[in-house]
């Protein structure tokens, strides 16, 4: 994987993103940046498993030397200024799309309009010297992130931010940086949740051309004042196959209407947008007492070329992103971070993103109906059991049959050659 993104033109943007070390000793930025990712691909749980790779003799020779201790790493992370952050969050959305659009050329059934997804989560810690640490409103000692993802699992951008920020706040900044690869009328989605329906988040999609549907505040809104107004509901239409299993399961599905009214927000009264109104039948119980549970849904949405359901549909699959966030906390340990300084610890959670982007594409072109995440990925390609033989000033690394077979079938749809290639870059890891 680090050999396929060696040798591809995104290495050079990934380069310029890194600090320049300039002290004779140094390893160099980019060989540390392949280092890091190598590590968060192999599935390290800290820097300071970075260990484990200056005695593998294999990757010593991948490498043109030896490894980086630690120490080295951390010196490298702390390194990172304000302006290589902001470089490597922009190369984050340079590589998705770069991603997507090779896999939508290898995969013509995965070609539909980007749909990007934000939030964010809190990342619990238990130190107490690191930068940035503070109790959200959950009462956890933490720090926050808030990224965003498309629907293939790509990252476009992430921020670390103190843990007591709210949701929502610079979101305006990222959401320009994830969408700066696509033309104003090129068709794109975004979807959040409550805390992004202001008006900051709603005049960046306006101006860059993206169709919104982001769930409605109350306190932004007002809209369960507004559900008077609506005089028509449509009842939902469940497809035969809901139906089928809920008989199958002997589970009678719920009673859900939708309605819709406008909206005119008090920033600017000249502009509408529909609120769309999801309204479900809530029996008797100890906890409700019987009626309607509302649900509300802000758009930019053309109603008059799509249903209510539609919209509603759409919107129902950035739940999804919590499975991109799931991944991206436990799939890079990115529970916890390794450094004080807070914007040393936000390049090492970029640089875990960077290999997210890796990894997912690499998972996306094996299996791009039933894609793996990343531990199962590690298990079917990283993660094999073999054999490092030395004979006569050469290396051997003999593993099963199967699994070579594997191998070479992932290489050929990557596009790289049979034999294994040395890391041959302008950095000097070339003999």
């Amino acid at each position: 994987m680090i050999e396929f993104f060696d040798s591809s033109k995104l290495s050079l943007d990934f380069e310029k993103s890194l600090p320049v070390r300039k002290s004779n000793r140094s390893q160099g930025s980019y060989r540390l940046g392949l280092i890091q990712l190598s590590s968060f691909l192999y599935g390290h749980d800290c820097i300071d498993d970075l260990i484990e790779f200056k005695y593998d003799p294999a990757l010593s020779a991948i490498m043109r030397g030896e490894t980086v201790l630690p120490r080295t790493m951390g010196n490298f992370l702390r390194d990172f200024s304000v302006q290589n952050i902001s470089s490597l969050n922009r190369f984050l959305s340079t590589q998705a799309k770069a991603y997507r659009d090779r896999l939508i050329n290898q995969h013509p059934s995965l070609k539909e309009p980007v749909h990007l997804s934000i939030d964010s989560t809190p990342h619990e810690q238990s130190g107490t010297k690191m930068e940035g640490l503070a109790f959200n409103y959950k009462d956890m000692w933490c720090l926050d992130s808030q990224s965003v993802f498309d629907q293939m699992g790509l990252c476009y951008g992430m921020q670390l931010r103190s843990g007591n920020t709210k949701s929502g706040v610079a979101a305006e900044e990222l959401i320009r940086a994830s969408f700066k690869g696509f033309s104003f009328r090129e068709e794109k989605y975004l979807s959040a949740d409550a805390a992004y329906c202001n008006q900051g988040v709603i005049k960046t999609c306006l101006g860059l051309g993206v169709k919104f549907t982001i769930a409605a505040n109350q306190a932004t809104t007002q809209w369960k004042e507004h559900i008077h107004k609506i005089t028509h509901w449509e009842p939902w239409q469940y497809s035969e196959t809901e139906i089928k299993k809920a008989r199958l399961q002997g589970k009678s599905l719920p009673q859900v209407e939708l309605g819709m009214f406008y909206w005119s927000p008090s920033w600017n009264e000249v502009l509408k947008f529909p609120i769309i109104v999801k309204r479900q039948v809530v029996e008797q119980s100890d906890l409700f007492e019987g009626g309607y549970k509302y649900y509300g849904i802000v758009t930019n949405h053309n109603l008059f070329h799509q249903s209510l359901q539609s919209v509603v549909e759409h919107y129902n699959k950035r739940a999804n992103v919590e499975n991109f966030i799931r991944e991206e906390k436990y799939g890079y340990d990115l529970k916890h971070f390794p450094c004080q300084k807070l914007q040393a610890n936000y390049a090492f959670g970029l640089l875990a993103m960077v290999a997210n982007n890796i990894l997912r594409f690499m998972a996306l072109i094996d299996r791009p109906a039933k894609t793996y995440f990343a531990k199962k990925f590690r298990r079917k390609f990283i993660h094999i059991p073999g054999q490092l033989v030395s004979h006569a000033r050469s290396m051997v690394l003999k593993v099963s049959k199967q699994q070579l077979k594997e191998v070479h079938r992932l290489r050929e749809a990557w596009e790289l050659k049979p034999e294994t290639m040395l890391l041959t870059h302008s950095s000097g890891l070339s003999p």
